[in-house]
């Protein structure tokens, strides 16, 4: 369970040796569940770039998770209609590995693979470990654009603290690492006989993490993005207990479900209260659709994917996940 906060004014850029994070009175504003999914349970098209160790063992994830982090280009001149990025890891001893990620575009899964592949983590942490990462892919816009876009990315990282950070979830000696990932995106497009290349702007993206010990997650993410060399904070989760036992739930005398799951139309609320608000949000925490007293909800124009459906009745809110299909 992940809580999302939206307290960016925070310092989170200082560190040092046997540091105290002190982050005790961070307020979340939603929270999602963030899943670790088999690679074996992926779509064919994904499964044949990375869940091929016969044919491409270099590139046979672990498993893939829902690409929170993930910066979409943008450009004045064009919009890309990619979503639901996803994020495939292996694991080595000695590495974690980020393979490749897969995007939709217009619907269509296109898995891209990191060549080279992205070193995100090299193993064992130590305070003061440096390590650089390269990778390229290129994604074919057709038949959205004829065109392409092309990412370079250079991944520097650090341990650059290590002590005791203090969240709402608890204390946790810890280290953290900083990775400043600098983007070059460019995209191609063919008008006619004549083809463009656009330098896109997208920012540098820097990743603070926290780790403590069989945490599985860290406990607490921070993303910014250097904007004319400012940081600006676009991010701050941290691991957290599931808050939504303090609702409905909890109540052996109130009936509440959420059908079909998966869904593809209306998504209905099964209670005999009244319901007072629910809102939508994304794998990432965006919100989404925000509807008020009805006990149906029309889910049919979302991107398939995960979602989180909170649901307020009696002033308490309660949370489910639910798979658009």
């Amino acid at each position: 369970m992940v809580s999302i906060s939206n307290d960016f004014d925070l310092d989170f850029e200082s560190t040092g040796a046997d540091y105290n994070w002190d982050y005790s009175l961070l307020n979340f504003t939603s929270q999602r569940i963030d899943t670790f999914f088999d690679v074996g349970d992926a779509s064919i098209t994904y499964q044949l770039a990375f869940n091929n160790g016969w044919l491409d063992p270099d590139y046979k994830a672990d498993y893939y998770t829902p690409y929170a982090n993930f910066v979409i280009p943008t450009s004045d001149l064009f919009e890309l209609p990619l979503s639901n990025p996803v994020n495939f890891t292996k694991i080595e001893s000695d590495r974690v590995e980020i393979v490749g990620v897969g995007v939709e575009l217009s619907g269509f899964e296109i898995p891209l693979k990191n060549d080279p592949i992205d070193l995100e983590y090299a193993l064992p942490l130590n305070y003061s470990d440096e390590w650089v990462s390269n990778s390229f892919y290129e994604i074919d816009l057709n038949p959205v654009y004829d065109g392409i876009l092309r990412r370079y990315q250079e991944r520097t990282a650090e341990v650059d603290g290590w002590g005791t950070v203090i969240t709402p979830f608890g204390d946790f000696n810890c280290i953290r690492t900083k990775a400043v990932v600098d983007f070059t995106d460019s995209m191609k497009i063919v008008l006619g006989e004549s083809e463009t290349w656009f330098q896109l702007p997208t920012p540098t993206q820097i990743i603070y993490s926290w780790w403590a010990n069989d945490q599985k997650i860290p406990v607490l993410t921070v993303v910014a993005q250097d904007i004319f060399g400012s940081e600006t904070i676009t991010s701050v989760e941290y691991k957290d207990r599931d808050w939504s036992d303090l609702s409905i739930k909890d109540n052996p005398n109130e009936t509440f479900s959420v059908y079909p799951n998966p869904v593809q139309d209306f998504l209905y609320l099964n209670t005999d209260k009244s319901i007072e608000s629910m809102q939508v949000y994304d794998a990432i925490g965006h919100l989404i659709i925000d509807s008020f007293g009805d006990q149906n909800l029309y889910v049919g124009d979302l991107q398939d994917g995960i979602y989180f459906l909170h649901t307020t009745i009696n002033g308490m809110t309660t949370v489910n996940q639910f798979i658009k299909h």
